[in-house]
């Protein structure tokens, strides 16, 4: 099993090594293949060398990342120093970690390396030293370990520290179970305090304190760049756009090689929310954006993100023509585009990916713009005209009641209000209205949905989000002053976004995570008579159908809990025809009979069963999503899994309801490869369209050439 991800909290990253002996590190155990930078092949006398132990599946991993590259890029010219990112548990190819890490949102240039089959590094190091959680890293010098812990707790001061002949680790500041909150409030206070001198005394009177915090060595260095920031945001909330934006360009200046300081800088002016457009200082901007294009090819990594802001910086400058130009070249650095000259390498072929942009773009048809939902007559009741009576109705006159004779969707929302607005789950409605589509209910005439907001807010703040395109929905929002919502929240039982429940003549059909709705709620809904009684008897067998089922679950959990798997086999194989449209207990008998037939070493048999369970449940993503873990699980698998590992992505694609096309294109650019591995060239080609078709960047550039055509 791969190690688990772990958090800065978790016990097992121990903060120190043990004072009395530190650990000797052998040489066996260093990783076998290396991907970037210098190999170690010995320990130098008197060297540092940090190992960050990583995977692509840990979160916390690539969030750490960032931190690294920071801490390279400061000791990069430090024979002394050196940072490498060993690969562990993971089962990607070196090639396709190559590839993987070229293709991360910052470029990063610190030395890499794969454990290959853990036979190395997990081996000899990590087992032994009880690493049980990653990200994880160590500190060895002259061939012991002098330090360990989680990658965030490093800082320039600490490895700075560990060059010292009299480092121990001992000497650095313990690190007790409340440090992290300790620590985290001197930030909150230190931050307040920036912001109250540049409240008073402007830029010039904070900088002072920020050269302190600076050179105190008390904060990261992320931590020390948002502060910096600070004066930038109290100076635009003060209207001082002028003064706001030269301390951007002053940190800007600082910092000219980090890459996520000047996206970030570009980002913040671009966005429009803290500068209004007419005031942006463009040249400032356009200088970010140039550094991050010039520090990505340095590294030989350049990016797409850099591009396509130049793009759109480009558009709000009126000139198309460059702006074009520099969305072809950001679409040209996408994943999509490198995989497309794999191809053309592997086929023989010489198509150009510009010849496959224009297809994907010739292909791509803007949706007809949705209108405001009319929502008729509406009937009021005891439960939910004294609710919505209390409500703030945003983009429809005061609601008294759920529109009559109709299927009424309830989509809950949250707006956080927050300086400059901050909306939890995006647009109201919006994945209402994905989840609606795929069933086929989007704007039909027995279908309405209001969205009611859960956290109380400010109605002028709502409206102005829903004015914009960012925000519009066709639905009535309604606005609570108090806990009203949630409470109904509550009684229904939902614990996740995004959550709805469905209604029909006063009837409660169903609540929970919308994108878990039901095929049955879909199909109840579009009746065109509805009878209380005959969904009372349907509704009691459903219930007691999965209580039922449940007990079933409960009782095989126990049994492979106590080994008994002869037993909990035969339960399984009992209940399988009981409950054989449930997708969970269907998956779970194909997993019984798919481990038999790998005992006998018939993977294609292994393929086939679990692919008889994704044709029974289409719509399934999450199981699809699971037993392509399943497929991908072995390197005996990936030469059988290919249809059935292809017919699980079409699903996950198919069920997606986030509103952004890039997921669907991960899912049709991951079978193009496997197309390529399978020499299923015109398939892949096939697949590359798809992908392409559906990449945000694509429509956004689709857009700007037909704005240009109508200019």
């Amino acid at each position: 099993m791969p190690l688990l991800a772990a958090s800065p909290g978790k016990k097992e990253n121990k903060t120190t090594a043990p004072a009395e002996a530190p650990p000797t590190l052998s040489l066996e155990g260093l990783p076998g293949v290396w991907l970037q930078g210098t190999p170690v092949k010995e320990w130098e006398k008197d060297k540092v060398y940090i190992f960050e132990f990583w995977a692509t599946w840990c979160g916390p991993c690539l969030a750490a990342m960032p931190h690294m590259e920071q801490l390279h890029q400061a000791f990069k010219d430090n024979p002394r120093m050196q940072i490498v990112g060993v690969n562990v548990m993971d089962r990607k190819t070196p090639e396709a970690l190559k590839e993987f890490i070229k293709n991360r949102p910052s470029p990063l240039n610190y030395t890499m390396a794969v454990d290959v089959d853990g036979k190395k590094t997990k081996e000899k190091w990590l087992d032994p030293l009880e690493v049980n959680g990653i990200p994880h890293a160590f500190a060895v010098k002259n061939g012991r370990l002098i330090w360990r812990g989680h990658p965030a707790q490093l800082s320039e001061e600490i490895m700075q520290a560990m060059l010292r002949p009299d480092f121990s680790a001992a000497s650095l500041p313990a690190k007790g179970p409340d440090a992290g909150a300790h620590e985290w409030q001197h930030y909150r206070e230190t931050s307040q305090k920036v912001r109250d001198l540049v409240e008073k005394d402007g830029k010039q009177g904070v900088q002072a304190l920020l050269k302190q915090i600076q050179d105190s060595g008390k904060f990261p260095q992320d931590q020390v760049i948002q502060m910096k920031m600070i004066p930038f945001l109290v100076l635009a909330e003060q209207g001082k756009f002028e003064e706001a934006q030269s301390v951007l360009n002053d940190v800007s200046g600082e910092y000219p090689d980090n890459y996520r300081v000047q996206i970030d800088i570009a980002g913040t002016l671009m966005e429009g929310k803290s500068v209004p457009a007419g005031k942006m200082d463009t040249a400032l901007v356009e200088r970010c954006l140039a550094r991050c294009i010039e520090i990505s090819r340095k590294s030989n990594k350049e990016a797409s993100l850099p591009w396509r802001m130049m793009a759109e910086l480009r558009e709000r400058q009126g000139n198309m023509k460059e702006a074009l130009q520099d969305m072809e070249k950001a679409l040209s650095l996408t994943s999509i585009s490198k995989a497309w000259t794999k191809l053309q390498e592997l086929s023989g072929t010489t198509e150009t990916f510009q010849s496959l942009m224009d297809q994907a773009a010739a292909e791509i048809k803007p949706e007809p713009p949705r209108k405001k939902q009319e929502l008729g007559p509406v009937q009021e009741d005891e439960q939910y005209t004294p609710l919505f009576s209390k409500l703030d109705w945003v983009n429809h006159p005061a609601l008294t009641g759920l529109p009559s004779g109709k299927t009424v969707f309830i989509s809950f929302w949250r707006w956080t209000p927050a300086q400059g607005g901050m909306w939890s789950d995006g647009a109201p409605g919006r994945i209402l209205d994905v989840v609606l589509k795929k069933y086929g209910l989007l704007d039909h005439p027995g279908i309405k949905a209001v969205v009611l907001d859960v956290i109380p807010a400010d109605k002028k703040q709502v409206q102005e989000y829903l004015d914009s395109p960012e925000g519009w929905t066709a639905y009535p929002v309604g606005v609570p002053s108090d806990r009203s919502v949630v409470d109904l929240f509550e009684s229904l039982k939902l614990e996740s976004f995004p959550a709805a429940a469905v209604i029909r003549d006063g009837t409660l059909l169903w609540a929970g995570e919308i994108k878990r709705m039901p095929e049955w709620v879909a199909e109840t809904a579009r009746r065109d008579s509805f009878d209380k009684n005959q969904f009372a008897e349907e509704d009691a067998k459903r219930k007691a159908r999965q209580q039922a089922m449940q007990a079933v679950i409960k009782k095989s959990f126990e049994l492979r809990r106590e080994k008994k798997f002869d037993e909990y086999k035969k339960l399984i194989e009992e209940n399988a025809e009981r409950f054989a449209d449930d997708g969970w207990f269907a998956s779970t008998v194909a997993e019984i009979q798919a481990g038999e037939a790998w005992k006998e070493k018939d993977y294609q048999k292994v393929a086939d069963i679990l692919d008889q369970v994704l044709t029974r449940f289409p719509k399934e993503d999450s199981l699809a999503s699971y037993l392509l873990k399943i497929l991908n699980g072995s390197d005996e698998m990936r030469g059988y899994n290919y249809q059935a590992a292809r017919h699980a992505l079409q699903i996950m694609k198919d069920s997606n309801t986030r509103d952004d096309g890039s997921y669907n294109a991960a899912c049709y650019e991951v079978m193009m490869k496997m197309a390529m591995e399978k020499k299923d060239y015109a398939q892949a080609k096939k697949d590359a369209l798809n992908a392409l078709r559906e990449l945000p960047l694509m429509h956004q550039y689709v857009a700007m050439k037909k704005k240009q055509a109508e200019a």
